[in-house]
Order: structure tokens, then sequence, then C-alpha cells
């Protein structure tokens, strides 16, 4: 992500003339570029057709006088061919698999309704005609080339396979005709590849922009995101703060009071930890709850139990769906993780290692209590087991009554 914002912001700083798109970004290019011509598929379909019959019409009703003979049977056969052209690419310009290669066929539909029209150009005896076909063809030079919006490659392919009737012009009868039909060939392509250039240039800056605006954006989403998940932790632990913990347990007792399930609560507290930090200092103790706080959450796996710091050296754990012995007995392994640890405290004086006491609180919630009796009765619970000798767990069986 790093690589890919340095060297975007390196292009848009240079903003070198048709800046190449990273390697990286080239599919999401091709992809931009394929919806552009999509939307254009969409736009042009009903106007290209409209527009070759007002061109017809306007040879028609301007030039009546001079449509006869070999003249009218070449511009009938000329224009039949160059409308089958015109649908078939837009027959193909409708299907997915031929729009996602559109910038290798369309130069070629285009250049072969071109060069038809110069080639008929060549071929009309009438010079009004031919002096008409010289401005038809030029109107379909810059329709094909800015109003499908080409790029440069495609347009510089479509106009030279529209060019290739030109190689004939030492054959024509009317050399002077020829060679001012190729000088305004050759200015409208030239000018038409200048503003496809420009275009080009444009549209790629923009697309770039819009790579780095999103990259923006989505590292803007990611830091937001660890915001709210570092307002959600114990910076010290690691573990849910105490908000995520009030908001899981009113969460837990509405859903365990609505589906009539039970729900077990742990408070679980290191002992003798002033004489911890006494002895080893707060670094020590802030290392211990760490310690502590693994312990705790490697076993506490289901994903809807939550483990949390509860203040200082205090930390519970919230189980829904939990009876009396799924909760002493995760309770038990509590203690054993925390033995296992084997963390040393030579202050205390109930074992050589930490050691932590549990008091476990379960009910089946159900009338007017409320989710703070449960966390009383686990207090109730902890302290029990402190005051009868530490390293050991209580458990209360907490019955929520009307009113309580």
């Amino acid at each position: 992500m790093a690589d890919t914002q340095s060297d975007l912001d390196q292009l848009l700083q240079q903003r070198p003339w048709l800046a190449p798109v990273p390697e990286h970004l080239q599919q999401a290019y091709r992809s931009k570029r394929q919806e552009e011509f999509g939307r254009l598929v969409r736009l042009w379909s009903p106007l290209l057709p409209i527009g070759f019959i007002a061109f017809q019409a306007f040879t028609l009703v301007f030039y009546t006088a001079e449509l006869h003979g070999p003249d009218l049977s070449l511009l009938l056969k000329s224009e039949g061919l160059d409308i089958g052209l015109l649908m078939g690419g837009l027959l193909a310009a409708h299907q997915v698999r031929w729009r996602l290669s559109f910038d290798r066929w369309i130069p070629w539909v285009f250049g072969l309704i071109t060069a038809v029209k110069v080639a008929t150009g060549f071929l009309l005896h009438s010079p009004v005609l031919a002096v008409n076909q010289v401005y038809i063809t030029l109107m379909v030079l810059l329709i094909g080339m800015l109003g499908l919006q080409l790029s440069i490659r495609s347009g510089i392919r479509g106009s030279l396979v529209g060019a290739v009737p030109f190689l004939a012009l030492p054959w024509i009868s009317d050399i002077h005709y020829g060679l001012l039909f190729l000088g305004h060939y050759l200015l409208t392509v030239t000018v038409a590849l200048f503003v496809v250039a420009v275009r080009e240039d444009k549209d790629r800056m923009m697309f770039l922009q819009s790579m780095r605006l999103q990259q923006e954006r989505q590292e803007v989403q990611r830091l937001n995101a660890e915001l709210a998940e570092m307002a959600r932790r114990d910076a010290l632990t690691g573990l849910a703060n105490r908000r995520v913990f009030d908001e899981s347990l009113r969460a837990e007792w509405d859903r365990a009071r609505r589906n009539r399930t039970s729900l077990a609560l742990l408070m679980i507290d290191v002992d003798h930890f002033k004489r911890f930090n006494d002895r080893y200092g707060h670094p020590a103790g802030d290392r211990c709850l760490a310690e502590v706080a693994a312990a705790i959450a490697s076993v506490v796996r289901r994903p809807g139990d939550v483990a949390a710091r509860y203040g200082g050296e205090e930390f519970v754990i919230l189980l829904p769906d939990t009876d009396a012995s799924g909760a002493t007995e995760l309770a038990r392994r509590v203690i054993e993780q925390v033995d296992a640890a084997g963390m040393a405290h030579e202050d205390s004086p109930t074992a050589a290692n930490v050691t932590v006491s549990v008091g476990v609180s379960h009910c089946l919630p159900h009338g007017s209590a409320t989710a703070q009796g449960l966390t009383d009765a686990a207090d109730e619970a902890l302290y029990e087991a402190k005051s009868t000798g530490r390293h050991r767990l209580v458990c209360h069986e907490w019955r929520a009554l009307d009113g309580q």
C-alpha cells in the first residue's frame, strides 16, 4: 500500500505527459475504460443510425440533380456496406465478450468505414458529389476518433486503416482532387489525434487522482476501524475494556431474558497484587497483568463469550447460555492457566507464584430484575473466595426475582 501511494504521489507531482498507469492499476484502468465504453454504447446506439440517416438525407436533398447513373449505384453500394459495418459494430458492442476487447476491434470497424468513404470519393464521377464525400469522410473521422473516445493507439490504427485507399493516389484520374483529399484527411487526423492525446492525458490523470483518493479513503477507514477497536480494548492487556463489558452485559441480559436462557459471570482478582507491585515494581506489575490476561484469553474460546479488564487487577468473563457447571469449569481452567504461567510472587502468603481468586454467579433472568444483581452476586462470591484463603473459586446462584 505504501509503495502504491508513493508511486501515485510521484506521478501526480511530476505530471508527465500521458502519465503511464502503474502495472498494478492496469486492470482497474481497463475496467474504467470498459465502463466508459459501455456508457458510450448506450448513448451512441440510437444516435449513430440517426446520424447516418441524416448524412444520406443531406445528400439526397442538396445533391438530387447529381444522383443518377453509376454515381447513384456506387453511393448506394458504399452506404449499404458502411451501414452493415456500423450495425455489426453496434451488435458486437452490446456483447459483453466483445465489449471487453473494444480497443482491439473498434479501430478496424471505424477504419473500414472511413476507407469505404475515401474509396467512394475517388470513384465518383461527379466533382460535386466527390467534394461532398470529402466532407462526410472528415465528419466520420471526427465522430470516430472523438465521439467514441478512442485511445491514441486506437485512433492511429483506425486512421491508418482508413487511409489505405490513398495508396491508389498515383492512379486516380484527378490527382489534384486526390491530393486535396489527402491533405484534408491528414490535417483532420492530426487535429483529432491532438485532441485525443489531451483528453487521454486528462483521463489518466483523473484516474490516478481517483485511485489516490480511494486509497486515502481506505486508509482513513482503516485508521477509524483501528481507533474504534482501540476504544474497545484495554491498552495494557488487550482484552475488552469496561465499556465493552457493560454494553455486552446489558445486551446479553436482555437476550437471556427473552430466550429464557442462563447467564453466568466470572469475576477474577489477582491475589496480593499490591504486594507484587511493591516487591517488583509497577512495570513488572503491568507485565503480570498482561500474563494473567493472556491466561484468561486462552480459555475463552466461544465467539459470544466476553473477557474484559474490569479495573485495576480485576477481570471479568461474561458467559451467555452457560449454567453453573460450565461456569465453574471455566473458572477452574482460568486458575490452572494462571498457575501454569509460573510468575514468581515471593511476597505472597498464598503461594510462591502469582495466583487468582474467582467469584462465579449465574442466573436465569426473568421479571423486572436488572443485570447489576448478577454483577453484585459475582462480587460477593469473589469476596468470599478471598476471605477464605484466596487461590480458589466460589460460585453463587443468584435468583433474579421480581423487584430485585
